[in-house]
Parts: structure tokens; sequence; C-alpha cells
């Protein structure tokens, strides 16, 4: 066996994670995308526009923080912070509906719009403090090896290249590392250390893998991005289930065979 399951049918103990297999991921989560589009596609667009309107909340009331007279203006402050707290749930909103979305179409099931739409604050709190663990590793990272770079500029200027590599190179490990954080943290579910150090003892021994998926994903992302909304209502939930494909893989889930045809 190749790992053992709790009672609570999470994920047990990884004795000899299975390599990811990248293509066969992608396979995957494009079946279970092209099952699952439109609901995955609209949720994308609603929970997507709702976080472009906060961007947009932000730029206006930043503008509006001074009066004619150079004093605060109490409501565009409140505005502000208000956008804010709307931009940052919004994503994380927008992550979890997508991560639970694309499970349950790899899972057999159909999701609804409706279901994509009611996250649990459970499930928003723990995405997000794994999202800020991860963020503030990798910014302790940085901040350790430009410390070390001012450093080694007063002793060997030639050299302050070097600790710079090596925290860029670092934050690349820990980064792909930390692929598997948010499927655990949101599908298991699992805290935000706990699910920090899943992740990482399911990817170590397979990391070059785990790399090409990484990079996969952003060229999907990136391709999103290239062909603005319509592209991002589609790259984005393509991403998650590829994601979850590949986390059901190293976890031993069953993945349900695509419909033939999708309704």
């Amino acid at each position: 066996m190749m790992r053992r399951r709790t009672g609570s049918g999470a994920p047990g103990r990884l004795e000899t994670p299975p390599p990811i297999a990248i293509r066969r991921a992608l396979e995957e989560g494009w079946a279970a995308f092209r099952d699952a589009a439109l609901p995955m596609s609209l949720f994308t667009v609603l929970v997507g526009g709702l976080n472009l309107l906060c961007q947009l909340a932000i730029r206006w009331s930043g503008e509006l923080l001074l009066d004619p007279f150079g004093q605060p203006d109490p409501v565009a402050l409140v505005l502000q912070l208000v956008a804010w707290l709307g931009y940052l749930v919004s994503n994380l909103w927008l992550l979890v509906g997508l991560l639970r979305g694309a499970d349950g179409a790899l899972g057999g099931e159909r999701p609804r719009l409706i279901q994509l739409l009611t996250s649990k604050p459970g499930d928003l709190l723990r995405a997000g403090g794994t999202v800020a663990l991860v963020l503030l590793v990798l910014a302790l990272v940085l901040r350790l090896a430009q410390a070390s770079a001012w450093m080694l500029a007063l002793l060997q200027p030639l050299l302050v290249g070097l600790p710079l590599m090596a925290g860029l190179a670092a934050v690349v490990y820990l980064a792909t590392d930390q692929l598997f954080s948010l499927p655990i943290s949101v599908l298991v579910p699992m805290g935000p250390l706990q699910a920090f150090r899943r992740s990482r003892a399911a990817i170590d021994p397979h990391w070059i893998q785990a790399l090409g998926l990484t990079l996969l994903l952003g060229l999907l992302v990136l391709a999103g991005f290239l062909l603005l909304v319509v592209g991002l209502a589609g790259a984005l939930p393509l991403a998650a289930c590829t994601l979850v494909a590949a986390y059901r893989q190293v976890f031993g889930l069953r993945t349900a065979q695509p419909s033939r045809n999708p309704a």
C-alpha cells in the first residue's frame, strides 16, 4: 500500500508518494472541466467580476482619501477598507470555489453554481491562513537573501549577487513544494501548518515533476490573461481541475471516468 487513510477519509501519511503524471493530470483535468465548464466558468466570471469591482473601488477611493483641504476623508477611508476586505475575500472565495468544484467534478459529481457560490467561512479562513503562511515564509527567505547580500557587499562586492541567486532558488523550491498546500487545506480539510508540512512531504520525493506541473499551470493562467475575460473564465477552472487531478493522484483518491455525453 502506498498510503494509510485516517478514519475521517482524509489522506493519511504518505509512505511512498507516487510520482506526478503531468500528462495524465492535464487529461483528467480537461475531462473534468469539460463536464463542469458552465458552472465553473460562470462562477469565475461572477466572483472575478466582484474582484475587479473591488480593485476599481480601491483605486477610486484612494484618490478621495484627502479632501480639498488636505484632511483625511472618513467616508473614503471606510470605503477603501471595505473594498480591500472585499478584494481579499473574493480572491479566497474564487480559490475555494474552484478547488471544491474541481474536486467534485473529478469525483464524478456535477457541481452546481449555487454550490460553488456557497463557500463555508471555515474554508475561507483555512485557505487564507495557508496563503498567508506560504507568503510569509517566502518573504522571510527573500529578506534573508537581501540582508546577506547587503552584508556581503561590505566585504566582497563582487559576490553580492550570490545570496540573491540562492534566495531566488530557495523561493522557487519552496513555492513548488507548496503546490498542494491549498488543496490539502480546503479539501481534507487541514490547518495551514499541517497543510504546509503535508504538501512538502508529498512533493519532496518528486520535486522535478511538481516543478513541471507548476510551469504548466502558470502557462495555462498566462494564456487566460492574454485572452482577457473569456480566457480567464476557462483557464482558471482548467488550472484548478489539473491541480486537483494531480493532488488526487498523489494521495490515491479515485478519479471518476468522464461522461461521454456531458449535458
